[in-house]
């Protein structure tokens, strides 16, 4: 289970939240452990996911039947025991059938299932594909959020305090029959549940740094004076498939190469971010083609220790704050006197999987300030441009322990001179 049931009940105590509402693909795979198909091809409102408070009352998914309903078994099966799936009229006949009298809910499209060849043997797979799809055909719902409004309802959350990562869906469920529920914006509520991580999200995010690494350093490999920033890109997306991971980018500056090819004399960063199963892992190295001159070689040994004199200050109970203090104070010491900027953040599901601020919210205050906490992974961020010159980055992946810290990654942060 990708949950972190404790955590999620802590913040929503916290929040005095009777239940969380997720419509964000990555927050319905966090509480369900289930992947909707096509929210890999950018389609949002088509699954949704209810976690209560109260225990003993049912978490519920809502997905398609059609499309996903095969996939909760090898694919990406789910511990949520409501299941609701919905058969709407897309690509059928287009004639609304008679609303349900009770609740004036539409009559969903029939669905029993994809058509059996007569006289076929099927595999286990294929029997437990069909048997779902007709246990299910006498209770589909008409679209998602009549199929949300079901969950909502079976958890007993009609006049429930929830929050949700989209607002608009819950203003559906007032306008389809559940004026009472109170609606709270939880974006940022989502992301600190997210902050401590289970056991199996820690164990996919070990895995999803060591390919991520394996990408970069055949990026690293292929690196040499005259190649383009394409080819590079090449190496790494490869590398990173051939390993079982998805690229995600890999980026030198945020405008890509300077002079449109790597040139002899002039630092470079490459800074990548893949996923392996959703979660991401996330790397930054400094490098040169040629000789480094002096300042590149006081650079990046002030920015080296600066990374580790904030990796000696990890344990729970510091704040982020803390860590940026010290790792600008002593680069600074250290002779790199026009270094300005870090940026630590949690890792996960996103590549700041901390609140941040939204709408007319800001930084500055300490507002968003965090403190660490066991099973927090972060990544302390240090990228550094300047124009004219170059580019130094670092950046590697550690996970919080009860008195320290453990790199999820081989830390090769030195200088590489190519």
């Amino acid at each position: 289970m990708l949950l972190n049931k404790d955590r999620a009940y802590e913040i929503m105590d916290k929040y005095k939240l009777d239940g969380l509402v997720a419509k964000e693909a990555i927050n319905v795979y966090y509480l369900t452990d289930y992947w909707d198909l096509f929210s890999s091809g950018g389609w949002i409102f088509n699954s949704y996911a209810v976690l209560p408070r109260k225990i003993n009352s049912p978490a519920g998914l809502v997905i398609n039947a059609a499309i996903n309903l095969e996939r909760l078994t090898e694919v990406t099966p789910t511990w949520v025991p409501n299941i609701v799936m919905f058969s709407d009229y897309s690509g059928r006949d287009t004639d609304l059938k008679n609303r349900n009298n009770d609740n004036n809910e539409p009559v969903a499209a029939e669905w029993s299932g994809w058509p059996v060849r007569k006289g076929a043997s099927l595999t286990p797979l294929e029997q437990t594909w069909d048997e779902r799809a007709k246990r299910h055909s006498d209770k589909m719902a008409a679209t998602p959020a009549w199929g949300l409004k079901r969950i909502i309802e079976d958890a007993g959350l009609n006049k429930g305090r929830l929050g949700t990562d989209d607002p608009r869906v819950l203003h559906w469920m007032k306008e389809m029959g559940l004026p009472h529920i109170e609606v709270v914006e939880a974006t940022n509520i989502f992301r600190e549940i997210r902050m401590i991580k289970s056991e199996q999200e820690l164990k996919l995010m070990k895995t999803a740094a060591e390919i991520n690494e394996l990408g970069v350093e055949k990026a690293i490999s292929s690196i040499r004076e005259g190649i383009k920033w394409k080819e590079i890109e090449r190496a790494y997306f490869t590398e990173v498939s051939k390993n079982g991971g998805s690229g995600r980018y890999i980026v030198t500056t945020l405008g890509g190469l300077p002079h449109g090819k790597v040139i002899s004399g002039e630092s470079l960063f490459v800074d990548s971010l893949a996923d392996y199963k959703h979660y991401l892992g996330d790397i930054g190295r400094t490098l040169i083609v040629g000789k480094p001159s002096n300042e590149l070689k006081v650079r990046a040994n002030a920015m080296k220790k600066g990374w580790d004199a904030a990796c000696e200050l990890i344990k729970p109970g510091i704040k982020r704050s803390q860590l940026i203090d010290k790792t600008i104070d002593v680069v600074k010491k250290e002779g790199f006197n026009d270094y300005f900027y870090v940026s630590p953040h949690s890792l996960g599901l996103e590549h700041t999987d901390n609140p941040i601020p939204l709408g007319n919210e800001i930084y500055a205050g300490g507002e968003f300030d965090f403190t660490l906490k066991e099973n927090m992974v972060i990544n302390i961020d240090m990228p550094y441009f300047e124009l004219g010159w170059g580019t130094l980055h670092l950046e590697d992946t550690i996970k919080v322990t009860n008195d320290g810290f453990e790199l999820f990654t081989s830390n090769k942060s030195e200088l590489r001179v190519l």
